[in-house]
C-alpha cells in the first residue's frame, strides 16, 4: 500500500477512492495522504490514523445544527462507526488497486461466454457496489446481445433471518445468468 501510495497523485487516489469504494470524502483523504507537503503513511496503522485525523473534523462539522454541536454518547459512537467505515472503505480501494481485484474481474466476466457451456448457469455473488455495477452491466450487456438468455435484473439480497445469522452477509448481492443455447 505505502508503494502505491508514494506513486500517486491526488487526483488519481481521488478516482481511485471513488471507484473502488465511494468514498464520499475522496478528495479531502486524497490530498490529506499524497498532496503537496502530505507523507506518505508507511504501516496501516499509520494510515488508518491519518484518515481518522483527515475526515474527523468533516464529519464533526456535518454534526453541527445550527450553532450548537451534537456532544451526546449517541452521536460520539455514531461518528466513531462512521470513521471506522471510512477506514474500511479506504483500506477495501487499496487493496482492489493493489491486488488489481477489478481488473480480474473485468475478465472473468469478458471470458465468461467463452468458458461458459450452453445452458449452463453463472452466479455472482457481490459485496460492494463497484463490484455489482460491472457485473450488472456485463450481464445485462451479455443478454441484449443474445449471449445470456436469462439474467438476474433484480439483485437478490440476504433475508433478515439470513442477515441476523450472518452479519457480513447484509452488503452481499447475488446476480446470475444463464448461458444462451445458441452457440456464437
Amino acid at each position: 500500500a505505502h508503494d502505491l501510495l508514494k506513486r500517486l497523485r491526488v487526483r488519481k487516489l481521488r478516482s481511485m477512492l471513488r471507484e473502488n469504494s465511494d468514498e464520499e470524502f475522496a478528495a479531502e483523504i486524497a490530498a490529506g495522504l499524497v498532496g503537496k507537503g502530505a507523507t506518505v503513511p508507511k504501516t496501516t496503522t499509520e494510515l488508518a490514523d491519518r484518515v481518522r485525523e483527515i475526515v474527523r473534523p468533516l464529519m464533526e462539522k456535518q454534526q453541527y445544527h445550527g450553532n450548537k454541536k451534537i456532544t451526546n454518547n449517541h452521536e460520539r459512537k455514531k461518528t466513531k462507526r462512521q470513521l471506522d467505515s471510512t477506514v474500511a472503505r479506504v483500506m477495501q480501494a487499496i487493496r482492489i488497486e493493489v491486488n488489481g481485484e477489478f481488473e480480474a474481474l473485468e475478465k472473468l466476466l469478458e471470458d465468461l461466454p467463452k468458458i461458459l457451456a450452453p445452458g449452463g448457469r453463472a452466479v455472482f455473488l457481490t459485496f460492494h457496489s463497484g463490484e455489482d455495477r460491472r457485473v450488472k452491466k456485463s450481464l445485462k450487456g451479455g443478454f441484449q446481445r443474445g449471449v445470456y438468455r436469462a439474467w438476474s435484473r433484480d439483485v437478490v439480497r440476504p433475508s433478515k433471518e439470513e442477515r441476523r445469522n450472518n452479519p457480513r452477509s447484509s452488503c452481499c448481492k447475488l446476480r446470475w445468468a444463464v448461458r444462451s443455447e445458441d452457440e456464437e
